[in-house]
């Protein structure tokens, strides 16, 4: 079978949206209601898809399997295997993914879409140093540029103790965006230096003979701020779980990239103390203490933290994300051969390098942490971070040959975990897979992460990973009424969207970003599902613009169910000239009235005039076109909002014509003025277009203005469908 890649669009960077949508997380938790009616789902999981690496007893791929050659049981079930692939990237030199072609297979619940390989590109911010980090962002650059496939989709997100998890960018296959955000990271995101800490509180506890070398704190000081450290740790595990639960949402394999110091181990498990005590400490601080027959004691590690720790182990590892991890400390570096030759002994059994570094005890370090979290998720921990080169290229080589088992499974919606089980029939294969999977759970029991994960995936990608939201139409319209340009959105909610809510609260979610893909503003306005069922309700919000394209995405979600619907427009806003005849985006209008209007909520002064101003119509008997909707009448009123300083409607030539969209041919219409109505600095005219003799089709109507004293023309267009 020959799969479909993957293909998505993402329209925005994440780096500001993840801002903007923390202020109304907590407002959306305090809407669930604990009373939901049952879920409905148009589209259920009936075929799954499991991702297989196989190796021989060398640790190299097995490139030739057959569909006959694997076993599988879900549960303990054996199940009948109904789709394969095989993906051998280094097969392929010019980057095309070719899968080997199997004979046809049985026909599949439904069409199996491909696995394409997911990586996952995570820096810690809480937990590394400004050189790792540079470091982190030179090999992050390296896997992109020489790594990393077409149809490979990629998310980059990082940790920081003060701004927590934060999604820059959401799997993706346009790799641009990816290095936009990577080009954006700095080392003023550094915080939480934990191991600096466990550094200085070692070095004073075993080699108090340093003196002067370490920092001029107090054992006690360091103890303090050592329990910050532990606190930081604290949320740092909790963080990164609830990162790895909402990766269960996203199907097949990931692969993590972690760049990280780690977790310092004296911090979580068992080391030794001074002062002749066992210390089992807490957050809390010294939980007891008792003689001790030495100087040196130990200390059996803090009791909250491990349990945090081992959750993370296991929920990167049943949300099938496998953890390559490159350590970033500076101690991972080698050093030159003359340093090593000129090291010292210090007092107490540590190291000094020629240029007074101390060579850690890796006590001290993450190492353990990071090597341990690698190998329960079957990924590798590299110890060295300038080798990332060679490193990288194994990690490409390792997720570049796999295959793809699809089978049927009965869709529930129960969250429950499910056991995989993938066995080889060829002698000498080992086999590396996800160790099971988690049942679809209802939108209500999501974690805010998840429900940001979900909001992500429908606001940014053209093709959903979690579901297929319903199409919305919308219309984008730019004009300047005096205080600047200005974007507006405008989209129409049917009942039909409405009555397939099952919910009591929506959201709607209106996003603008511009021509860069930078957020410009994100407004968010809830409503009653119970006060719009039976109605058709116009949304519109408007945000002020620069020059240049300003694309709009729209988002309707039943805030119970998680069903939704998605819109997107795009407008270009010319450069703003008063003095200048200048033409603003037409509307058009037919008969039908009754719409419900709802703005979008936009903090600071309101618009004003406000764009109903520009756009006058009788909202009784008439509603706008949105979207490229179609036109049935021989004839259709647009509105058209000019700026002609000093010039009065003599002064001006109005003209149309159609542009088949399809064929490319030129249709002059005739057209009518039906009255204007100023506003400000703006004529809002009133045009009707004959349509007579024009075949049905997709057209885009041009209105024309011209100046008859100098001869300028100004023009704005708008999409224009006839079916009759």
């Amino acid at each position: 079978m020959t799969p479909s890649p993957c293909k998505k669009t993402i329209v925005g960077s994440l780096l500001s949206l993840i801002v903007s949508l923390a202020s109304f997380l907590a407002v959306t938790a305090a809407q669930q209601s604990t009373q939901q009616p049952p879920l409905k789902y148009e589209v259920s999981v009936t075929l799954k898809l499991i991702q297989v690496y196989v190796t021989d007893k060398n640790g190299k791929p097995v490139r030739d399997l057959t569909k006959d050659e694997f076993t599988l049981a879900d549960n303990g079930q054996r199940v009948a295997i109904t789709e394969f692939e095989r993906h051998d990237l280094a097969a392929v030199p010019t980057g095309e993914e070719t899968p080997v072609p199997e004979p046809a297979p049985a026909p599949a619940p439904e069409e199996a879409p491909a696995l394409n390989r997911k990586f996952v590109i995570l820096f810690d911010f809480a937990f590394n140093t400004a050189s790792g980090v540079k470091a982190s962002i030179d090999a992050a650059r390296h896997f992109l540029d020489t790594e990393v496939q077409p149809g490979d989709e990629l998310a980059f997100i990082s940790y920081s103790m003060l701004k927590g998890l934060k999604i820059h960018e959401f799997l993706t296959t346009d790799h641009a965006k990816v290095r936009a955000a990577l080009a954006a990271i700095s080392t003023k995101d550094i915080a939480g230096r934990a191991d600096e800490i466990e550094l200085q509180y070692w070095l004073q506890v075993e080699n108090p003979a340093l003196g002067g070398m370490a920092p001029k704190l107090g054992l006690s000081d360091i103890e303090m701020t050592r329990l910050d450290s532990m606190q930081q740790a604290g949320n740092y595990f909790r963080a990164l779980t609830r990162l790895a639960q909402s990766l269960r949402l996203v199907q097949g394999q990931k692969s993590v990239l972690f760049f990280s110091n780690g977790i310092p181990s004296s911090l979580v498990n068992a080391s030794r103390n001074a002062g002749g005590r066992i210390v089992s400490g807490g957050f809390g601080g010294t939980q007891g203490t008792s003689p001790a027959p030495s100087t040196t004691a130990f200390q059996v590690g803090n009791y909250e933290l491990r349990p945090l720790q081992e959750a993370l182990f296991k929920e990167f590892s049943a949300s099938n994300c496998s953890i390559y991890a490159f350590d970033t400390r500076e101690s991972s570096k080698i050093p030159a051969l003359f340093e090593l030759e000129q090291m010292n002994t210090l007092a107490g059994g540590g190291t000094l390098g020629a240029d007074g570094r101390v060579f850690r005890d890796d006590k001290t370090t993450g190492m353990d942490s990071l090597k341990s979290l690698s190998k329960q998720t079957g990924g590798k921990y590299y110890s060295n971070i300038i080798l990332h080169e060679k490193s990288l290229e194994e990690v490409s080589a390792v997720t570049g040959t796999y295959y793809v088992l699809g089978y049927s499974i009965s869709a529930a919606e129960d969250g429950r975990f499910h056991d995989i089980k993938v066995e080889v029939k060829r002698d000498g294969c080992q086999v590396r897979t996800q160790p099971g999977y988690f049942n679809p759970k209802p939108y209500r029991d999501y974690t805010d992460l998840e429900k940001t994960i979900h909001l992500f995936d429908l606001s940014l990608n053209e093709r959903s990973e979690f579901q297929a939201p319903k199409p919305l139409p919308v219309s984008a319209l730019s004009y300047d009424a005096g205080q600047g340009t200005r974007v507006r959105a405008l989209a129409r909610i049917t009942e039909g969207t409405w009555g397939q809510f099952g919910g009591q609260t929506a959201e709607i979610v209106a996003l603008f970003f511009d021509a860069q893909d930078a957020l410009v503003s994100l407004q968010r306005t809830t409503v009653s599902l119970a006060d719009h069922r039976g109605k058709e309700l116009l949304f519109s919000a408007g945000v002020p613009a620069r020059p240049g394209l300003t694309k709009c995405r729209i988002v309707v979600r039943d805030m119970d169910t998680g069903q939704s619907a998605v819109a997107s427009a795009s407008v270009y806003s010319g450069q703003p000239n008063r003095q200048i005849l200048s033409v603003f985006s037409p509307l058009l209008v037919v008969e039908g009235g009754g719409l419900f209007y709802l703005e979008g909520v936009v903090k600071g002064a309101a618009e004003s005039p406000a764009w109903r101003d520009l756009y006058p119509y009788d909202t009784a008997a008439s509603s706008p076109v949105i979207g490229g909707e179609s036109v049935r009448a021989g004839k259709v009123e647009v509105i058209l909002p000019y700026s002609a300083p000093g010039l009065g409607l003599a002064d001006l030539t109005f003209r149309a014509n159609l542009v088949n969209s399809s064929t490319g041919e030129n249709l002059v219409v005739p057209l009518e003025l039906r009255g204007s109505t100023p506003r400000g600095t703006v004529e809002s005219q009133k045009l009707e277009i004959s349509l007579e003799g024009v075949a049905d089709g997709k057209y885009i109507l041009y209105i024309h203005v011209g100046n008859k004293l100098t001869g300028q023309v100004a023009s704005g267009r708008v999409l224009l469908t006839i079916d009759r």
